[in-house]
């Protein structure tokens, strides 16, 4: 009896296996990033405590001057970031840019948004843009400042901005 109630339940199992069924992705919420307007007044006063000057720790570097900083205005968040480069520099800017969130109570971080490749064809780069992100998180920025002198002689240098609850 047991071997028969064992056969059946294996048969039944084995229809259901054969059942198709469709598992949809939620689609993923790309948000928009625009540039910010902002005075020269405001953006130092955002990234004025977070920048990094190297002219005086690593006087044979690439970049001389970096920083990132994030703030909040109302529902926006803004992201002020800079990289500076000696007279040297052909390029300059940012590998990436990862904005980064968690809830409270989490201890770690997951990828809100990532922008890559921002930079520019001289010895410096502002980066100043605004995003409206969902509340109820703490935000930072993650990014990779880059200058780079000619094929053989690049500088990265690995940051993270302040911490920001919308």
């Amino acid at each position: 009896m047991k071997k028969i109630i064992k056969s059946i339940f294996l048969v039944c199992l084995s229809f259901i296996m054969l059942i198709p069924t469709v598992a949809y992705a939620e689609d993923e919420h790309v948000p928009e990033w625009e540039d910010a307007t902002l005075t020269e007044e405001e953006f130092n006063e955002i990234l004025a405590p977070y920048v990094v000057d190297n002219t005086k720790t690593r006087a044979s570097g690439l970049i001389t001057a970096y920083g990132m900083a994030i703030s909040k205005s109302g529902k926006k968040l803004l992201i002020a970031g800079k990289t500076y480069g000696n007279a040297d520099v052909t390029k300059c800017g940012f590998t990436k840019v990862i904005v980064q969130r968690r809830k409270n109570s989490d201890y770690s971080w997951s990828t809100y948004a990532s922008f890559y490749d921002l930079y520019s064809n001289s010895t410096g780069y502002v980066l100043t843009k605004d995003l409206t992100p969902p509340s109820g998180y703490q935000y930072r920025v993650t990014c990779t400042h880059y200058a780079r002198e000619n094929i053989f002689s690049t500088e990265k240098i690995d940051n993270i901005s302040n911490i920001v609850t919308i």
